[in-house]
């Protein structure tokens, strides 16, 4: 197995690496990561213009780039020009934090699997649910065995998976939980004009969120982790929801009258 492996921390954070000692051990690991932090940038992906990379040595890989781009730039270019044809699975991670529920759509970590789902390739974005983790050991020693069973198993290209680790002992993992449902998460900002040296800019300082779930449905996964259970979530690229379909079907109607 050839495992494509990247991440929105930068090619040197720990939770890469220590991915990386893991993943060794069941394929040939090539890196392709950002050269800093790209947290929170989505799909971003670059169209046109110049992206600077250079060749990297990181113990464990077969070959290494680090790249001055997004996450989907580090897969498009792993998939399409250093490693081409090379790959078998695109593996995301580890994040230091949690990709959940409405979360997953800021995340580069989930956006890189995504990109890999798009070029037909296996993908699965792995994170640790805790940002200042001691260790990434369980969470590496629990997507790797995730990363060869998703592999192994059919219609692996017809979704792609993400995956949430609690930061617990690996003795304490209760085990697997399948979640199908999401909570939605708000961030509480509070942003201030300030001026400095005759420029103006909006200082933004998080300060909470608030979650909106029910607390006793393991199906969504921020409940699973907190309960001592790896989440697991199947995504796909539909951002249709058929059961709402039938109120737009009602503003449609409406149109007919303009």
């Amino acid at each position: 197995m050839r495992i494509l492996l990247t991440n929105d921390d930068g090619i040197d954070a720990d939770g890469l690496r220590q991915a990386l000692d893991e993943l060794k051990k069941i394929g040939d690991v090539y890196v392709a990561a950002p050269e800093g932090e790209r947290s929170s940038v989505s799909h971003h992906l670059t169209i046109s213009g110049r992206i600077r990379y250079e060749e990297r040595e990181v113990p464990g890989a077969v070959k290494a780039y680090a790249i001055w781009g997004t996450p989907c730039d580090c897969v498009d270019f792993g998939l399409d020009v250093m490693f081409k044809n090379e790959i078998d699975i695109v593996v995301s991670g580890i994040n230091r934090g949690p990709n959940q529920s409405s979360d997953i759509i800021y995340s580069g970590t989930v956006a890189a699997a995504r990109e890999g789902y798009f070029h037909g390739v296996p993908s699965i974005a792995i994170s640790i649910t805790d940002f200042n983790p001691e260790s990434y050991y369980v969470a590496a020693k629990c997507g790797s065995i995730l990363v060869k069973e998703f592999y192994e198993s059919k219609n692996n290209t017809d979704y792609f998976l993400n995956v949430n680790v609690p930061n617990i002992a690996y003795e304490d993992i209760k085990g697997y939980k399948l979640c199908t449902n999401t909570a939605r998460i708000h961030y509480n900002t509070d942003l201030k004009c300030v001026e400095e040296d005759g420029k103006h800019y909006v200082e933004v300082k998080t300060i909470g969120r608030d979650i909106d779930m029910d607390e006793n449905d393991l199906s969504i996964d921020i409940n699973a982790t907190d309960n001592g259970y790896v989440s697991l979530s199947a995504l796909h690229n539909s951002h249709i929801s058929d059961e709402n379909s039938i109120y737009i079907k009602n503003i449609i109607k409406k149109l007919k009258n303009y």
